[in-house]
Parts: structure tokens; C-alpha cells; sequence
């Protein structure tokens, strides 16, 4: 397609080296699959491009639905001021596929042997008010001894990029300007005043017959000091997609190093006013501490920052997670059908800053559960969080807990235990553990329930809602002692034990499904 074209159009450019969309001279902010689809349709001007080859270019093998493809030319349209109905630029031929019908000028891109200051991709955006701090991913070296470069340098290193792209806190320099840079020979320092970066994230891997070894590290220009570092391992069989599943488990470790990092240079800085995005990595910072008071010094936080940008979706995002976070902390004890009210509100205030904003729809999908029972709307918003960020655990819990109450124990199984793989230390194993044992449950594996909802009690005793199915599972089994210790544990803890009222709390899409969960606290022999 020309990776190396500038294709102009109306006000705007596509920098095809640069993986940048410019307006008037200005970055766009886009998502690199909306960008992958506005050159796809570009740098064939006017011609009809078919789905199939709109889902092969952008997803390959992958199996995603209509919806992702809609949800990518709705925000395709978004970013060059077009829209369905007006279909200025993007046509939309029935049945069939999608045409660019605007007038495109096509010129070179201009390559520079030293890099240029300016060569960064959209993501760094230097124009950006808020300072944020951009991210390069250096090439992952192979130390397997094979003596010669391993093709999985090239792939592991592409799709982290892509998938720190799609975290969005942090700006993330392109590959095409890294790739230029000679880092062996230069030190942390002078490569980020080169690239323009704070933060560069390197490492090695090695391979051992199945066996994947990677050693990723962070380091910080400005102090020319190596930060965090961290060893993963992986058996290549058991990954569907080697690159991405590798790529994605980074991802998620290094994304919180990475605002942890922000945290402690904000930290260090003498007292007065934090700007926006210094507002907001504390809040970032806050909301992985796990304390009530934290989430809600964080929700402060944010709170100022939206007030000051009421433009800028990150805030939004975080007041969101912060009420999320309030929520989970009372869940057991809480009325279910209010508990995320709050939650639904923050995050529908993101989606209408940025409908791409991956957090904000996994949010809204909560919210639509539990406030408003509303299954469709919540699996649409959480499949679009998946789609735009793979790597993020919480997408795979809520994608789990919204597919299970939705009718689809299986599919639910398959999301949480994906979950694991993407992120190893997700911090709601007793929840996950206890999801996963009402999946069985619901499906009659009555041994495989037993196990899961063992795992979470050892993780929480005093998880509530381990204990509710707990009492369900023991009746559906004939297990009156373990029964009743569980509802022994829910009266210590003041949780309701009126069987119709736990029932009702679980937004069970299947008549069948909350018949069998009911049934087994009425067996259960508990005089509830």
C-alpha cells in the first residue's frame, strides 16, 4: 500500500511512514487499526474494498465480528469529520464494502539518515497541552545463540508497540524512528533526546525448545537509569498467537511501571500547582494501591483534572475506574443494581469525549449489567474494549462476567481464562476464581465449580459472592455442611440470607440459569 506515501485529502494528511493523520498541520489522535483502515481505503482511492479484505488487511486471521468493523469506520469518520450519514469521504456501498470517494494527492515521504526531531508517530503528539511523556520500544534482541536475527525481534517488538498504543496514557513513538536508531552504540540518555522519549522500554528473549524466556526493562532518559525489570517465561505451544499473547503480557506489566514511574518523578518535584497530566498520573498512580482512601484521594484527582481539561477523556476514564474501584470494594454488601450506577455515569461521559477509549467501554458494559440489566448493550461495549485493547486483563473479566450472565457459560470460561495469561497478577483472582466456578456451575460440572470456588475462598475467605454460590453449589450436590459453614460466614458478615434476594442480585439472562442457581440455595438445607 505504499508504506512509504503521504496521501493529502481536504485538510488532512496521512503519513504513511510516520503512521500520523494530520488536520491543518496537527496530529489526530486515532487508534493505529482506525489508521491501518483510513490508509487501506486511501491508497486505493475510489475503489471498492470488500470486508473480506478490509478484516484480512486490519485482523488477519483473527475472528471478529461486524460490530469491530463498524465500531473502526464510525471512528474512521470521526477523526477526518465525516460521518454515516453525510459519507463525505467514506462511502458505504451496501453488502459490499467501503469506497474513499475524496480528492487524494499522493506524494514521497521525506526520510531523513538522522532522524528529525519531528519524526515521531501520532502518539507523541508534541503539540500535546498536557506535556505527556512519550514511550519508545527499542528492538527486543534474541540472546538464543541461533546467530542470526530471529524473526520474532521484529514481530514481539511491532506488537508492543501496538499494544502500548492501545493502553493510550502514554505517547508511543513510532517503529519506522526507532528502527533508525543505533542502540548499542548510544546511551539511554542521548537516545531519548534523539527520539524525543522520557521513558524506553528494551529487553532480550531466549528460546529453549518450547520455552520462552523474556527479560523486559524500563528505563528512564531523563535520569539515564534503568527503573524497573522484569522476567516473564511462556511455553510457545499453549499461545494462539505467539507474537500478540507475548506482546500483550509486556504490555500489561509495563503500562503500570510505566505510571508508577510518572508518580515518583511527580513526587520528586518541589511543592505547588501539578498540572493536568501530573493530576492524572497521581490518580493513575492512586488507583493500583488498593485502599478506599486511595480511590477516593484518586477520584479528587481527576475530578480537578476534568475540570481543567473537560476535553481530554483520561480524567473521565480514571473518575470512572476510581468509582469502579469503590464499587468492587463493597460489592458483596451492596445493592448490585446501584453499586456501578456511578461507574455507568463517569463512563459515558469519557465515550462521549472519545468514543475510543477502550476503558470507557469496559466500564459502560458493567454498568449496563448491573444498572440497567441491559445484556446486548453491555456485550456490544465490552467486545469493543477487547477490540481496542487485547492486552488489558480487566477487558477479559468483564468480557467473562458479561458472557456469562448472558447465556454463554463456555464462552465466559474461555475470556477469564485468557485472563491469566494476559496478566499473571491481576489483582481480583478471588473474583475471577469465583466467576469461573459459576461458569461449571452452570453448565452442571459440578467438581470443576467445587475446585474453582476452592481457589477463591483460599484467595478471600470473606469474599461474599464465593460464599453465595458456595451454598448454591453445596445444594445442587447434597453438601449440607459445606453449606451451612458458608452461610455461617455470610451471617458474620451481615451479608443478606433470604435465598430470593441473592437470586435477584444476579443478572442471569437465562430463565433456566437463575432457576438452577435458585434451586440450589432452596436445597441447600440452609434456613436462610
Amino acid at each position: 500500500m505504499g508504506a512509504d506515501m503521504n496521501y493529502a485529502f481536504d485538510e488532512f494528511e496521512l503519513d504513511a511512514e510516520r503512521a500520523e493523520l494530520r488536520c491543518a498541520g496537527q496530529p489526530v489522535r486515532i487508534e493505529p487499526q482506525v489508521f491501518d483502515l483510513l490508509k487501506l481505503l486511501v491508497s486505493v482511492n475510489n475503489r471498492l474494498v470488500s470486508k473480506d479484505e478490509i478484516f484480512a488487511e486490519l485482523w488477519g486471521d483473527r475472528i471478529v465480528s461486524d460490530a469491530a468493523l463498524s465500531g473502526c469506520v464510525r471512528d474512521a469518520r470521526k477523526a477526518i469529520g465525516d460521518d454515516g450519514s453525510t459519507q463525505k469521504f467514506i462511502k458505504t456501498v451496501q453488502r459490499r464494502g467501503l469506497r474513499f470517494v475524496g480528492e487524494v494527492e499522493v506524494s514521497n515521504s521525506v526520510t531523513s539518515a538522522t532522524l528529525p526531531d519531528e519524526a515521531v508517530s501520532n502518539a507523541a503528539e508534541q503539540t500535546d497541552a498536557f506535556t505527556r511523556p512519550a514511550v519508545a520500544v527499542l528492538k527486543f534482541e534474541d540472546t538464543s545463540g541461533e546467530g542470526r536475527s530471529s524473526q520474532l525481534e521484529t514481530a514481539i517488538t511491532d506488537e508492543l508497540v501496538a499494544a502500548l498504543s492501545a493502553w493510550r496514557y502514554f505517547p508511543v513513538i513510532a517503529r519506522q524512528s526507532t528502527a533508525r536508531v543505533n542502540a548499542p552504540e548510544m546511551s539511554a540518555q542521548e537516545i531519548g533526546t534523539l527520539l524525543s522519549a522520557r521513558y524506553l522500554v528494551h529487553g532480550t528473549f531466549r528460546r529453549a525448545g518450547n520455552r520462552l524466556k523474556i527479560q523486559v526493562a524500563l528505563t528512564d532518559t531523563d535520569l539515564n537509569t534503568q527503573i524497573w525489570s522484569e522476567s516473564l517465561a511462556c511455553d510457545i505451544d499453549e499461545l494462539f498467537d505467539v507474537e500478540e499473547e507475548i506482546a500483550g503480557q509486556i504490555a500489561s506489566n509495563v503500562s503500570p511501571e510505566l505510571e508508577r514511574a510518572e508518580a515518583r518523578r511527580i513526587l520528586r518535584k518541589p511543592p505547588g500547582d501539578m498540572t493536568v497530566w501530573e493530576l492524572t498520573m497521581r490518580a493513575a498512580s492512586l488507583l493500583s494501591n488498593g485502599k478506599r482512601s486511595d480511590f477516593v484521594e484518586a477520584d479528587r484527582l481527576a475530578r480537578d483534572a476534568a475540570e481543567r481539561a473537560p476535553h481530554w477523556v483520561l480524567p473521565f476514564t480514571l473518575i470512572a475506574t476510581a468509582q469502579f474501584q469503590m464499587a468492587m470494594a463493597n460489592f458483596s454488601s451492596s445493592d448490585s443494581a446501584s453499586a456501578f450506577a456511578p461507574t455507568l455515569e463517569a463512563a459515558r461521559r469519557a465515550l462521549d469525549i472519545d468514543r475510543s477509549a477502550w476503558i470507557a467501554h469496559a466500564l459502560t458494559a458493567v454498568g449496563e449489567l448491573w444498572t440497567n440489566k441491559n445484556h446486548e448493550m453491555a456485550l456490544l461495549h465490552v467486545e469493543r474494549a477487547i477490540e481496542l485493547n487485547p492486552s488489558a486483563g480487566m477487558n477479559y473479566h468483564f468480557g467473562g462476567c458479561i458472557t456469562g450472565f448472558s447465556g454463554n457459560p463456555q464462552k465466559a470460561r474461555s475470556y477469564q481464562e485468557r485472563l491469566f495469561r494476559v496478566d499473571p497478577t491481576y489483582p481480583y483472582r478471588a473474583v475471577i476464581e469465583a466467576d469461573l466456578g459459576l461458569w461449571h456451575m452452570l453448565d452442571k460440572q459440578f467438581d470443576k465449580a467445587n475446585e474453582r470456588l476452592r481457589l477463591s475462598q483460599s484467595c478471600d475467605p470473606y469474599y461474599g459472592r464465593a460464599l453465595q454460590r458456595r451454598v448454591a453449589l453445596s445444594g445442587l450436590t447434597g453438601d449440607r455442611d459445606e453449606a451451612l459453614q458458608a452461610a455461617r460466614k455470610l451471617s458474620e458478615m451481615g451479608l443478606p440470607l433470604d435465598y430470593n434476594a441473592i437470586a435477584s442480585s444476579y443478572p442471569f439472562l437465562k430463565e433456566e440459569h437463575s432457576e438452577l442457581f435458585l434451586d440450589g440455595l432452596r436445597r441447600s438445607g440452609v434456613n436462610l
